[in-house]
């Protein structure tokens, strides 16, 4: 059997997920009385937490098949190049707005779940909770790599603990039909009271109004990440679109 395999690795987007929602417990349950699996929920597939995931591929594999047996002279068959592409690894970048009160929420009640015998935590977690989201709006990032056990972790990581503003001032940005591109105000890189980066934005204008509105048709975050992964410069373009009318908590545009 012959096989050719192009060394030239490239990333395709697999998915851009924007979630779709069932009943919107958030609105009709203390956030006391969420589930776990609500909670993940929350962070994971809401209208505040949103996933890109990306394909690692080689490229196409050409290699020599054949379905057994002889031709009509009695000779083995041929065998028949068949191309196809073999994914090496799926990278997904989850994104969450930790200003956002419902992600506060969840955040608060996983806390409650696993300490359910501390009565200070409930008052700890419902301050976490009230507290006026300030003046930036904060994603966090985190990531994960299929499959498990995969270098490509480790090397995110490094990616992200290296990062500086002025590596994502140029390609990081909320952007809405009012606003425009909002740049990148501040980057959090992990550290030992933060296991996951995170990316902060002007709320605000010059003159101290909203950038953004629920009368938006849509917010999105664009950005660019340029891991070197496995020993090769990698390049994952981020893009995220938020609908500023799912965004609505309490009849209220939260983010």
């Amino acid at each position: 059997m012959i096989v050719r395999q192009n060394k030239a690795f490239f990333i395709c987007a697999l998915l851009v997920a924007v979630p779709l929602f069932a009943a919107k417990f958030w609105e009709t349950k203390e956030f006391t009385s969420w589930s776990d699996k609500e909670c993940k929920e929350m962070l994971t597939k809401s209208p505040w937490a949103y996933s890109n995931s990306f394909g690692q591929n080689r490229g196409p594999i050409l290699s020599d098949q054949t379905s057994g047996g002889t031709d009509d002279t009695g000779l083995a068959r041929r065998p028949v190049p068949v191309q196809s592409f073999q994914t090496d690894s799926v990278t997904t970048f989850e994104f969450r707005l930790l200003t956002a009160k419902p992600i506060r929420m969840a955040m608060a009640r996983l806390q409650l779940l696993q300490k359910a015998n501390d009565p200070s935590l409930l008052e700890q977690a419902t301050k976490y909770v009230d507290a006026p989201p300030g003046k930036q709006i904060a994603l966090q990032i985190s990531w994960r790599v299929t499959p498990e056990g995969s270098s490509d972790n480790h090397d995110i990581h490094t990616y992200f603990l290296g990062a500086t503003i002025a590596d994502l001032r140029t390609n990081t940005y909320l952007i809405s039909d009012k606003a425009g591109n909002v740049s990148i105000e501040e980057y959090l890189s992990p550290g030992p009271n933060r296991s996951n980066p995170a990316f902060l934005f002007p709320r605000l204008d010059a003159n101290g109004q909203p950038l953004f509105s629920v009368d938006d048709k849509s917010i999105s975050l664009r950005s660019q990440f340029m891991p070197t992964v496995g020993g090769k410069k990698k390049t994952f373009d981020i893009y995220i679109k938020m609908n500023p009318k799912q965004m609505m908590f309490k009849e209220e545009l939260t983010f």
